[in-house]
């Protein structure tokens, strides 16, 4: 019989379920489990699964928190052939309103694919604030 295991939320190496301390990388994970939802799902933006990844852009979207737009423009940076995960970072960062248009236009300058930058410059033009020429 298999062996129980779970991903590690620091390091994300498959490691067994009994364990409170990681032992590739030494994380507390009992402490990891109590942080904060917004922290877990910022961390949740690195996770090298895109079904996690994306879970943790719609969250943080729905959570409308404009400290999180840069976390989730970079995070579309760091995935850039993932083109649905762009665009729905640019939904999350529609939804922060204008607090997240200068993430917008960040992710229009340097998306490097087309229909992230397109859908960014769009939904930038959309919102309130100082318009570029």
């Amino acid at each position: 019989m298999a062996e129980a295991r779970q991903i590690c939320p620091a390091c994300y190496r498959l490691i067994p379920a009994d364990v409170h301390v990681c032992p590739a990388c030494g994380a507390d994970l009992d402490a990891l489990s109590a942080r904060d939802y917004r922290v877990k799902l910022l961390a949740a933006l690195h996770h090298p699964l895109d079904d996690v990844r994306m879970r943790a852009i719609l969250a943080l979207g729905l959570r409308g928190e404009a400290e999180t737009a840069e976390a989730l423009a970079d995070c579309a940076l760091r995935h850039p052939v993932d083109v649905v995960e762009g665009l729905a970072v640019v939904g999350a960062l529609v939804r922060l309103g204008s607090a997240g248009r200068n993430t917008l236009l960040k992710l229009a300058a340097r998306a490097p694919a087309h229909a992230v930058r397109q859908a960014a410059r769009r939904a930038a033009d959309g919102l309130p604030g100082e318009k570029d020429a």
